[in-house]
């Protein structure tokens, strides 16, 4: 006989075992695929973006040092200087590793400096001076002037505390190649500074003859700021695999692979990294994903001590030999095959419910088969079980007298404490009430301050037509802070509204004049599209306090949102679809209206605000007011996110003075 469990032979559940693996193997792989992928896309745009900003950051610089090579001053002061080399031939033979002066000694005036030609000190100045302006104007780290020696004869920072001049620079390649090929490009650390940066170096020529170089440092502290973004790291790695730039700073000067004797005698050579040894980032290679990107391990960029797997791709660098790297944090795609662990492992456990409540199903018809059998037998005791049932029916029913009296006793103290409550809850409200209108009445009164301060500038400007024209916008103000006062009134009771044209386009201009500062300081776009000439049927002061409402809570709206846009909008009556009403509606790229809100959202006391930053009647009292107008308001969400309010109202034709009669 087959091993059953639950009503299923063994292998009914061997084989949903299999094909539960299975299925979620499949699931889980997929999963990691589509992360990757997508990850993998946002790579590539990484490497579009630091490729481009790394051309325009440095390739603004990469031709200063052949204009500079281009000036006479240049080219006087380095043949002034080689002259004096060869009338001092002593001089001229100093070996590098003398020129490599302590900071002291490079501190030096070009007066002093042996480098420095003795009988033009005008032209030193001038050259110095020009440098200076050169590398003031460009934003560059500093711009130098260098002999055919190696020595530094005139630089920007000549009169810095830390002054190129009289440096010598005979062992860096940058200076080597400009003179050889006549450019030269290299990252290293300043050996009087110590700040890391790039170096552009052009040859200057006289009659087809070297007789020194121009060179430009650049800093990267700028780039790497630039590049920095959570989750991710971006960094520049040259020739020899060393990180020269990098958004994580413990790992810029380390090395992706392992350096040779000959790399590290040759950094140490040239001074690159100011005497330190390069060493090598612990990382390691787990897998390739395609031909630009592969899985490995790093450092956490988050969490110090430990480890984490980032998909890496890499791209050549614009300039010179170097690859620009991006490192993307893989956790997102393991939470996606988390999720789809989990959304299998749930679809199986439901089908193996339904399968066993199949089974019990089954098993339940059985037994109530049997069950008919049995009260057949029951039968035959039916008087005993009668006068059993008529006892406990008795007993039942004491007990049900008690629990009705209970029951009265509770429902007289739940009486009571619900007149306690709703007195609680009045109070709220009360408390709501007064922070809700002082929200209200807070945007008017700023207006109002920074007019009053416009009036009196206007004033002291003796310009009394502006002060005036403010006066009259702080005195409408006033009109509607009482009309806002006189709102809670209006919610109670439905006023009599005289409906009269009035312009759309002024009782918006009225909205945003409120609102004006904080447009501004929140950096909110208002768009506002309302066609020449709009009027509508309504009330002047209260159509402005229905859009002053409707545009506040859209500023809420957006305050959060990564892009802040306000869009306000109005149909041209005159078009033949528009059956002689006017559309307004007022958009946001906020977060949207909850779903479960939007039945209720024209309620009194119905807010999406937290507690304590709204009344409730806001838009309870908007509606009224629209009401009134003969107008119909309403409110949805926008399918690329965020909310619209619209409105309703019946056209009207412009009113026109006595004077246009």
């Amino acid at each position: 006989m087959q091993k059953r469990y639950k009503g299923i032979a063994w292998w009914g559940w061997a084989a949903a075992a299999a094909l539960y693996v299975g299925v979620t193997a499949a699931a889980v792989e997929f999963a990691w695929d589509r992360a990757i992928d997508a990850l993998a896309g946002v790579g590539a745009h990484r490497l579009d973006l630091y490729s481009a900003s790394l051309k325009s950051e440095l390739g603004r610089f990469e031709m200063m040092p052949a204009l500079v090579a281009r000036q006479d001053s240049v080219r006087a002061l380095l043949k002034a200087s080689e002259h004096d080399a060869e009338a001092s031939p002593h001089d001229a033979q100093a070996s590098p590793h003398d020129a490599q002066a302590s900071p002291h000694d490079a501190n030096a005036s070009p007066h002093d400096a042996n480098a420095s030609p003795h009988d033009a000190p005008d032209l030193t100045h001038t050259v110095d001076t020009y440098l200076e302006a050169v590398n003031r104007d460009a934003g560059s780290g500093a711009v130098d002037v260098i002999d055919a020696r190696g020595s530094v004869i005139a630089a920007s920072n000549w009169n810095q505390p830390v002054s190129f001049v009289g440096t010598n620079v005979s062992y860096r390649p940058y200076f080597q190649d400009a003179l050889a090929h006549g450019s030269g490009r290299f990252f290293g650390i300043g050996t009087n500074t110590g700040i890391p940066g790039l170096y552009f170096a052009s040859v200057v020529r006289d009659g087809g003859k070297a007789i020194g170089a121009a060179a430009v440092k650049v800093s990267v502290d700028a780039l790497e700021s630039a590049w920095r973004m959570p989750g991710e790291a971006a960094m520049v790695v040259d020739g020899n695999g060393v990180i020269v730039i990098s958004t994580e700073p413990e790992w810029k000067f380390t090395a992706l692979r392992a350096m040779t004797a000959q790399q590290q005698h040759d950094i140490q050579a040239s001074r690159q990294y100011a005497g330190r040894t390069v060493e090598a980032l612990a990382h390691r290679r787990v897998g390739d994903w395609n031909a630009v990107a592969w899985l490995g391990v790093f450092p956490d960029l988050r969490r110090a001590g430990r480890t984490a797997r980032y998909l890496v791709m890499s791209r050549p660098a614009p300039q010179g030999g170097d690859t620009i790297m991006v490192l993307l944090d893989t956790a997102g795609a393991r939470r996606q095959q988390r999720v789809a662990f989990l959304f299998v492992t749930g679809a199986f456990l439901i089908a193996a419910l339904y399968a066993l409540y199949a089974v019990q199903r089954r098993r339940t018809i059985a037994e109530k088969l049997n069950a008919q059998d049995a009260l057949r037998r029951a039968n035959d005791q039916l008087e005993t079980t009668v006068a059993q049932r008529t006892a406990a029916l008795t007993s039942a029913n004491e007990r049900m007298q008690r629990e009705i009296a209970e029951r009265e006793r509770t429902e007289q103290r739940l009486r009571a404490t619900q007149q306690e409550v709703v007195h609680a809850g009045k109070l709220a409200v009360l408390g709501q009430m007064a922070a809700g209108l002082t929200h209200e009445l807070n945007q008017p009164l700023v207006a109002i301050r920074t007019l009053c301060d416009n009036a009196r500038t206007f004033f002291e400007r003796n310009q009394p037509a502006q002060a005036l024209a403010n006066l009259e916008r702080i005195g409408r103000l006033v009109d509607s802070m009482a009309v806002l006062t006189g709102e809670l009134k209006t919610f109670a009771r439905k006023p009599d509204i005289e409906r009269v044209a009035v312009s759309l386009a002024e009782a918006v201009s009225h909205a945003r004049l409120i609102y004006e500062s904080r447009i501004r300081d929140e950096a909110v776009r208002l768009d506002v599209r309302i066609p020449p000439g709009t009027t509508v049927y309504a009330e002047s002061s209260q159509l402005q306090q229905v859009i002053v409402n409707l545009l506040g809570n859209a500023l809420d709206a957006v305050r959060d949102a990564s892009t802040r846009v306000i869009t306000i909008n109005a149909s041209d009556a005159s078009e033949p679809d528009s059956h002689g009403r006017v559309r307004f509606t007022i958009d946001d790229s906020g977060s949207g209206i909850a779903p479960d809100m939007l039945a209720h959202l024209f309620e009194p006391f119905v807010t999406t605000k937290p507690r304590g930053q709204g009344l409730g009647l806001g838009l309870a009292i908007t509606s009224r007011i629209v009401e009134g107008f003969g107008a119909k308001i309403s409110a949805t969400n926008l399918d690329d996110g965020g909310a619209r309010f619209t409105i309703e109202f019946a056209a009207a034709e412009p009113q026109r003075t006595e004077h246009g009669r």
